[in-house]
Protein backbone atom coordinates (compact mmCIF):
# COMPACT_ATOMS: atom_id res chain seq x y z
CA UNK A 1 0.00 0.00 0.00
CA UNK A 2 1.23 3.43 -1.20
CA UNK A 3 1.12 5.91 1.83
CA UNK A 4 0.38 8.81 0.05
CA UNK A 5 -1.65 12.16 1.24
CA UNK A 6 -4.57 9.98 2.06
CA UNK A 7 -3.35 7.73 4.37
CA UNK A 8 -3.91 9.20 7.90
CA UNK A 9 -3.51 6.51 10.18
CA UNK A 10 0.27 7.11 10.72
CA UNK A 11 -0.97 10.76 12.19
CA UNK A 12 -4.04 10.32 13.66
CA UNK A 13 -2.88 9.30 17.40
CA UNK A 14 -5.94 9.89 19.70
CA UNK A 15 -7.40 7.50 17.55
CA UNK A 16 -4.77 4.99 17.99
CA UNK A 17 -4.72 5.46 21.88
CA UNK A 18 -8.80 4.83 21.99
CA UNK A 19 -8.39 1.83 19.82
CA UNK A 20 -5.77 0.47 21.86
CA UNK A 21 -8.14 1.01 25.21
CA UNK A 22 -10.54 -0.77 23.61
CA UNK A 23 -8.08 -3.79 23.18
CA UNK A 24 -6.79 -3.42 26.69
CA UNK A 25 -10.64 -3.42 27.51
CA UNK A 26 -9.89 -0.15 29.23
CA UNK A 27 -13.05 1.43 27.19
CA UNK A 28 -15.87 -0.06 25.89
CA UNK A 29 -16.25 -2.51 22.88
CA UNK A 30 -17.37 -0.86 19.68
CA UNK A 31 -20.36 -1.55 18.52
CA UNK A 32 -19.72 -2.67 15.28
CA UNK A 33 -17.30 -5.48 16.71
CA UNK A 34 -20.31 -6.70 18.41
CA UNK A 35 -22.46 -6.62 15.38
CA UNK A 36 -19.96 -8.52 13.24
CA UNK A 37 -19.63 -11.24 16.21
CA UNK A 38 -23.92 -11.70 15.50
CA UNK A 39 -23.11 -11.33 11.78
CA UNK A 40 -20.32 -14.72 12.15
CA UNK A 41 -22.63 -17.07 14.32
CA UNK A 42 -24.37 -18.89 11.35
CA UNK A 43 -20.61 -19.09 9.38
CA UNK A 44 -18.36 -19.77 12.41
CA UNK A 45 -17.45 -23.39 14.09
CA UNK A 46 -15.16 -24.00 16.55
CA UNK A 47 -11.97 -24.96 14.87
CA UNK A 48 -11.92 -22.93 11.76
CA UNK A 49 -8.99 -19.80 10.98
CA UNK A 50 -10.57 -16.03 10.95
CA UNK A 51 -8.08 -12.96 9.43
CA UNK A 52 -8.91 -9.66 10.66
CA UNK A 53 -7.56 -7.65 7.35
CA UNK A 54 -7.19 -3.76 8.91
CA UNK A 55 -6.88 -5.09 12.54
CA UNK A 56 -5.76 -1.91 14.09
CA UNK A 57 -5.36 -2.14 17.25
CA UNK A 58 -6.62 -5.62 17.63
CA UNK A 59 -9.79 -4.30 19.40
CA UNK A 60 -11.97 -6.99 17.48
CA UNK A 61 -10.49 -9.64 19.10
CA UNK A 62 -11.64 -9.07 22.30
CA UNK A 63 -14.79 -9.26 21.17
CA UNK A 64 -14.60 -11.85 18.78
CA UNK A 65 -13.30 -14.23 22.04
CA UNK A 66 -16.18 -12.74 24.64
CA UNK A 67 -18.56 -13.19 21.97
CA UNK A 68 -17.58 -15.99 19.89
CA UNK A 69 -14.98 -18.39 20.85
CA UNK A 70 -12.26 -17.58 23.49
CA UNK A 71 -9.90 -19.58 21.33
CA UNK A 72 -10.38 -18.40 18.26
CA UNK A 73 -7.69 -19.06 15.86
CA UNK A 74 -7.39 -15.57 14.86
CA UNK A 75 -4.50 -13.31 12.75
CA UNK A 76 -4.57 -9.71 12.69
CA UNK A 77 -3.36 -8.10 9.70
CA UNK A 78 -2.61 -3.74 9.21
CA UNK A 79 -0.62 -1.59 7.35
CA UNK A 80 0.21 0.67 10.12
CA UNK A 81 3.13 -0.82 12.22
CA UNK A 82 2.20 1.76 15.43
CA UNK A 83 -0.98 -0.62 15.73
CA UNK A 84 0.58 -3.70 14.80
CA UNK A 85 2.98 -2.81 18.03
CA UNK A 86 -0.24 -1.62 19.87
CA UNK A 87 -2.28 -5.00 18.97
CA UNK A 88 0.87 -7.03 20.21
CA UNK A 89 1.23 -5.19 23.17
CA UNK A 90 -2.60 -6.34 24.24
CA UNK A 91 -2.02 -9.79 22.99
CA UNK A 92 1.17 -10.98 22.80
CA UNK A 93 0.53 -14.38 22.27
CA UNK A 94 -1.45 -13.51 18.54
CA UNK A 95 0.27 -13.54 15.03
CA UNK A 96 -0.06 -10.20 13.87
CA UNK A 97 1.49 -8.84 10.83
CA UNK A 98 2.29 -5.76 9.16
CA UNK A 99 0.39 -6.07 5.64
CA UNK A 100 -0.59 -4.43 2.65
CA UNK A 101 -4.39 -5.01 1.87
CA UNK A 102 -3.31 -5.27 -1.99
CA UNK A 103 -0.58 -8.03 -1.43
CA UNK A 104 -1.27 -9.86 1.67
CA UNK A 105 1.12 -12.64 2.50
CA UNK A 106 -0.77 -15.49 2.89
CA UNK A 107 -1.32 -18.45 0.22
CA UNK A 108 -4.74 -18.87 -1.84
CA UNK A 109 -7.06 -19.60 0.59
CA UNK A 110 -5.89 -19.87 3.78
CA UNK A 111 -8.34 -19.27 5.95
CA UNK A 112 -11.80 -20.08 6.94
CA UNK A 113 -13.17 -16.97 7.32
CA UNK A 114 -11.57 -13.24 6.47
CA UNK A 115 -12.97 -9.94 7.60
CA UNK A 116 -12.19 -6.32 7.00
CA UNK A 117 -14.60 -3.64 8.71
CA UNK A 118 -14.33 -0.18 8.22
CA UNK A 119 -11.34 -0.18 5.48
CA UNK A 120 -12.46 -0.83 2.41
CA UNK A 121 -14.86 2.70 2.28
CA UNK A 122 -11.47 4.46 3.45
CA UNK A 123 -9.54 3.28 0.36
CA UNK A 124 -8.82 5.46 -2.75
CA UNK A 125 -10.78 4.06 -5.30
CA UNK A 126 -12.25 1.64 -6.53
CA UNK A 127 -12.24 -1.06 -4.14
CA UNK A 128 -11.36 -3.71 -6.64
CA UNK A 129 -8.06 -4.89 -5.88
CA UNK A 130 -8.45 -5.01 -2.44
CA UNK A 131 -11.84 -7.55 -2.88
CA UNK A 132 -9.83 -9.25 -5.03
CA UNK A 133 -6.98 -10.17 -2.08
CA UNK A 134 -9.80 -10.33 0.36
CA UNK A 135 -11.27 -13.38 -1.75
CA UNK A 136 -8.09 -14.72 -2.55
CA UNK A 137 -7.05 -15.38 0.77
CA UNK A 138 -10.46 -16.56 2.08
CA UNK A 139 -11.38 -20.40 1.57
CA UNK A 140 -15.41 -19.92 2.81
CA UNK A 141 -16.78 -16.53 3.81
CA UNK A 142 -15.60 -12.92 3.11
CA UNK A 143 -17.56 -10.38 5.29
CA UNK A 144 -16.90 -6.83 5.01
CA UNK A 145 -18.56 -3.51 6.83
CA UNK A 146 -18.72 -0.71 4.50
CA UNK A 147 -20.62 2.60 4.57
CA UNK A 148 -23.32 1.87 0.98
CA UNK A 149 -24.79 4.72 -0.61
CA UNK A 150 -27.82 5.07 -2.78
CA UNK A 151 -25.52 6.57 -5.25
CA UNK A 152 -21.89 5.71 -5.92
CA UNK A 153 -19.94 8.88 -3.90
CA UNK A 154 -16.24 9.53 -4.14
CA UNK A 155 -15.83 11.66 -0.90
CA UNK A 156 -12.06 13.12 0.21
CA UNK A 157 -12.55 14.77 3.88
CA UNK A 158 -9.74 17.05 4.19
CA UNK A 159 -7.30 16.95 7.59
CA UNK A 160 -6.36 19.95 9.69
CA UNK A 161 -4.95 20.79 12.73
CA UNK A 162 -8.79 20.82 14.64
CA UNK A 163 -8.84 17.51 13.65
CA UNK A 164 -6.34 16.08 16.37
CA UNK A 165 -3.76 14.92 13.69
CA UNK A 166 -0.10 15.37 14.72
CA UNK A 167 0.87 16.93 11.25
CA UNK A 168 -1.17 20.46 11.69
CA UNK A 169 -2.40 22.34 8.38
CA UNK A 170 -3.90 25.76 9.25
CA UNK A 171 -7.84 25.44 8.71
CA UNK A 172 -6.84 28.52 6.17
CA UNK A 173 -4.52 26.54 3.69
CA UNK A 174 -7.24 23.29 4.21
CA UNK A 175 -9.25 24.35 0.71
CA UNK A 176 -6.75 23.84 -2.37
CA UNK A 177 -6.70 22.70 -5.43
CA UNK A 178 -7.10 18.45 -5.59
CA UNK A 179 -3.11 18.49 -6.90
CA UNK A 180 -1.96 20.51 -3.81
CA UNK A 181 -3.94 18.28 -1.24
CA UNK A 182 -1.50 17.74 1.71
CA UNK A 183 -3.51 15.14 4.14
CA UNK A 184 -6.89 13.58 3.65
CA UNK A 185 -8.89 10.45 4.08
CA UNK A 186 -11.47 9.26 1.77
CA UNK A 187 -15.10 8.19 3.28
CA UNK A 188 -16.40 6.75 0.05
CA UNK A 189 -20.23 5.20 -0.38
CA UNK A 190 -20.72 2.23 -3.07
CA UNK A 191 -24.15 1.26 -3.89
CA UNK A 192 -25.12 -2.66 -3.72
CA UNK A 193 -25.38 -3.21 -7.01
CA UNK A 194 -21.36 -2.27 -7.41
CA UNK A 195 -20.31 -4.24 -4.84
CA UNK A 196 -22.56 -7.17 -6.56
CA UNK A 197 -21.09 -6.08 -10.01
CA UNK A 198 -16.99 -6.01 -8.94
CA UNK A 199 -17.90 -9.87 -7.32
CA UNK A 200 -19.13 -10.83 -9.91
CA UNK A 201 -16.55 -9.81 -11.87
CA UNK A 202 -14.08 -10.99 -9.87
CA UNK A 203 -15.40 -14.76 -9.63
CA UNK A 204 -18.97 -15.54 -10.97
CA UNK A 205 -19.70 -18.20 -9.02
CA UNK A 206 -19.21 -16.20 -5.44
CA UNK A 207 -22.23 -15.72 -3.98
CA UNK A 208 -23.12 -11.88 -2.31
CA UNK A 209 -25.40 -11.14 0.48
CA UNK A 210 -25.79 -8.00 2.64
CA UNK A 211 -27.12 -7.39 6.61
CA UNK A 212 -27.84 -4.16 7.31
CA UNK A 213 -26.01 -2.92 10.56
CA UNK A 214 -28.81 -1.93 12.83
CA UNK A 215 -27.40 -4.19 15.74
CA UNK A 216 -26.03 -1.11 17.64
CA UNK A 217 -27.15 1.14 20.91
CA UNK A 218 -27.50 4.53 21.10
CA UNK A 219 -23.85 6.13 20.66
CA UNK A 220 -22.14 9.23 20.63
CA UNK A 221 -17.94 9.11 19.95
CA UNK A 222 -17.41 12.77 19.29
CA UNK A 223 -15.67 13.29 23.36
CA UNK A 224 -13.63 10.04 22.26
CA UNK A 225 -12.49 11.27 18.51
CA UNK A 226 -13.28 14.87 17.71
CA UNK A 227 -16.42 17.06 16.53
CA UNK A 228 -17.33 14.76 13.67
CA UNK A 229 -16.97 11.59 16.00
CA UNK A 230 -19.77 9.05 15.15
CA UNK A 231 -23.24 9.30 17.11
CA UNK A 232 -26.40 8.59 16.83
CA UNK A 233 -29.61 10.82 15.98
CA UNK A 234 -32.73 9.90 15.35
CA UNK A 235 -31.92 6.22 14.30
CA UNK A 236 -29.27 7.26 12.19
CA UNK A 237 -25.46 7.34 12.29
CA UNK A 238 -24.03 10.50 11.40
CA UNK A 239 -20.31 11.75 11.15
CA UNK A 240 -20.20 15.81 10.55
CA UNK A 241 -22.62 15.82 7.57
CA UNK A 242 -22.74 12.54 6.55
CA UNK A 243 -25.56 10.08 7.32
CA UNK A 244 -24.02 6.80 7.44
CA UNK A 245 -25.42 3.48 6.02
CA UNK A 246 -23.42 0.58 7.09
CA UNK A 247 -23.98 -2.76 6.17
CA UNK A 248 -22.18 -5.99 5.75
CA UNK A 249 -21.20 -7.42 2.38
CA UNK A 250 -21.24 -11.59 3.19
CA UNK A 251 -18.96 -13.44 0.44
CA UNK A 252 -19.01 -17.11 0.10
CA UNK A 253 -17.55 -19.55 -2.09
Amino acid sequence: MSKESWYIWDHDKPYADTMHKRALGELPEMESAKAICEVLKPYYQSGMTLADIGCGGGHYLRSLRSRLDPSIAYVGVDATESYIQMAQEAFPEVPFHVGDIYNLPFDDQAFDLVICCNLLSFLPPPPVNSLKELIRISKKHVIIRVTIGERNYIIKEIGSANDGLDEMIPEQDVVVAESDLKLYNYHNMYTETYYRGVVQAIDPNLKISFVADDMWQNFDNRALSNATGTRVINGQQVSGNLLLDWRFVIISR
